[in-house]
């Protein structure tokens, strides 16, 4: 064999090299901390458990397929295992390692949100639209028309407001088998806009007039699956009129949005 072509087969073997060290390198380190965790033949609880990793063990974490890891053993033994035992393990600074799903990465960096709330606006049924758009995880701003129908008045609000969500990446249901990727952001905030009061009968006289308010606000986005959120809200809202008088007013809403 010529010395340029066997100099030419040693790079390739040494490029080969180095690319199944760096692939090697890429995957994530999982200390078990439980007693043992099952590993099953392939990604789902309807495959059967042939392998448990026991305490003390170091795993390697290949790839994954919806809530499944394939994993992978110093003895050489890979097998499936789901989310809520893999977020049981530690990594290699013997801290939780918490794996989220792709979906609820997307949820925790989201930029905007979409919806339609319905609700309860001092006695009258509400229905609201808003869109929201994430300045940071923690904070975003929001603007929202409401229109409420009473007996004898409807309502049209416009709003706008800042949104602080201090805890955006809570998942409180990972101990139940199904819920763990169920996320649950809490959040708090003060806002203006402006309100209109218009009548809807003749017999009984409404001034109709508009007013600007205030308010705070709070409540919870729930990620459910893909990119859908349920939002519950609450608002306390300060009008402030043209008499000596201010009013108050409270505002109930739930609905559902999506985010991207």
């Amino acid at each position: 064999m010529k010395l340029p072509n066997l100099l030419f087969l040693l790079l390739i073997s040494v490029l080969l090299t180095i690319n199944t060290n760096a692939e090697e390198e890429q995957y994530v380190q999982a200390f078990v901390k439980d007693p043992f965790i099952d590993m099953r033949t392939g990604p789902g609880s309807r495959y059967p458990i042939f392998f448990v990793a026991e305490q003390g063990e170091w795993i390697e974490i290949l790839k994954s397929k919806t809530t499944w890891y394939q994993v992978r053993l110093k003895n050489g033994k890979t097998g499936w295992v789901d989310r809520v035992q893999l977020n049981k393990t530690l990594d290699v600074d013997k801290q939780p390692l918490g794996i989220n799903t792709p979906d609820f990465d997307e949820f925790i960096n989201r930029d905007w949100e979409i919806g339609v709330l319905y609700g309860d606006f001092e006695g009258a049924d509400s229905i609201s639209l808003y869109g929201n758009y994430h300045l940071t995880k923690n904070l975003s701003t929001e603007v929202s028309v409401t229109q409420a129908l009473g007996n004898y008045s409807e309502i049209r609000l416009a709003t706008i407001n800042i949104i602080n969500e201090p805890f955006p990446d809570l998942q409180p249901f990972n101990w139940v088998p199904g819920m763990d990727g169920i996320g649950f952001s809490p959040f708090f905030g003060i806002g203006t806009g402006v309100m209109e009061t218009l009548p809807r009968a003749t017999l009984v006289q409404v001034e109709d007039r508009e007013d600007n308010l205030m308010f705070v606000t709070a409540g919870a986005k729930v990620y459910l699956t893909r990119r859908f959120l349920l939002q519950m809200e609450y608002r306390k809202l300060a009008i402030l009129t043209d008499r000596n008088n201010n009013e108050k007013a409270e505002e109930w809403k739930i609905g559902f949005s999506i985010f991207f």
